[in-house]
């Protein structure tokens, strides 16, 4: 058998099979290389494997099966010979390897901070073909050395998909093979200093984004008529955007009159709460010397 000396995979025809460690490995290429009898059914296998060598293992096989309603049971015993060789993943981890370049761009760190956790989850998640050679912090950013451009274009589809912005794709020359041009692409993600159930104040009044899609927002006015609306996202670029809303006690109420206590100013506030207000909970935002209140 063949194993790649640094991370276990198998090789088989065409391609290499992934495995935790040696044992794993060795095990499998022991189950695909027992022979059954075609007519045996409800066939099983077990190994009991001892290491000899860095390259040797001595296997006790276990095999069970049914014929024609007779239990046969049979014992193997086998050494299994290993050679090692580096497959192609770790052959291009080791080499600096990359096919495409994701650039992350936000003015914003939070954003930043959730974008580069979800580009992580996807490397950890994926099939180990797909990694990162180079990583890290740039001035606005940060950037991505990937090892495929598919998924490079699907993460960076998907970023924009889930938090906004848009995608420009460009790529360079960076030589031929074969008679084919090489090409290494960048995928630039712009990603807004906005995201979902952000409070922006806009035109004295506060709105909440409700939804990102690319480069525009949906936004839901927190008071009475509760009007929603649709804006392009560069136009909020400039919009303060508050801090998160805090808790309001309710000292009492009859009807729609409330009294409640400003979480900012510890002062108590008459208010009247919407029609047909049906909630139990209350928030507050600050802006200035303003308070306002979210009737949830």
């Amino acid at each position: 058998m063949v194993c790649c000396k640094s991370c276990y995979s198998l090789k088989v025809p065409g391609t290499w099979l992934e495995f935790d460690d040696l044992e794993s490995s060795v095990s499998h290429f022991i189950e695909q290389s027992i022979e059954w009898n075609q007519d045996v059914t409800k066939i099983k296998s077990k190994s009991e494997l001892r290491q000899l060598d860095p390259h040797k293992f001595r296997a006790n096989i276990g095999c069970e099966g049914d014929y024609q309603g007779i239990n046969l049971v049979s014992e193997l015993k086998t050494e299994v010979q290993i050679k090692f060789q580096v497959c192609q993943t770790c052959s291009r981890q080791a080499g600096g390897y990359y096919e495409a370049i994701l650039q992350i761009r936000t003015k914003r760190k939070e954003i930043l901070d959730t974008a580069v956790d979800m580009v992580y989850n996807e490397l950890d998640t994926s099939s180990s073909d797909f990694f990162t050679t180079e990583a890290g912090a740039v001035r606005g950013g940060y950037d991505f050395q990937l090892s495929s451009t598919d998924k490079a274009r699907s993460v960076s589809r998907d970023l924009m998909i889930k938090l906004g912005g848009h995608v420009t794709e460009t790529n360079t020359l960076v030589g031929r093979k074969d008679g084919k041009d090489l090409l290494r692409h960048t995928f630039g993600v712009r990603l807004p200093s906005v995201s979902v159930n952000d409070y922006l104040f806009i035109d004295e009044k506060v709105w909440k984004v409700s939804r990102l899609d690319r480069r525009r927002a949906k936004l839901v006015l927190i008071s009475t008529p509760y009007t929603q609306k649709t804006v392009e996202v560069d136009g909020l670029r400039n919009s303060p955007i508050l801090d998160s809303p805090l808790d309001v006690q309710i000292v009492s109420n009859r009807d729609s009159e409330y009294l409640l206590l400003d979480p900012f100013t510890l002062q108590t506030v008459e208010a009247r709460s919407p029609k047909n207000w049906k909630g139990e909970k209350i928030e507050a935002l600050r802006y200035g010397n303003d308070t306002f209140f979210i009737w949830n």
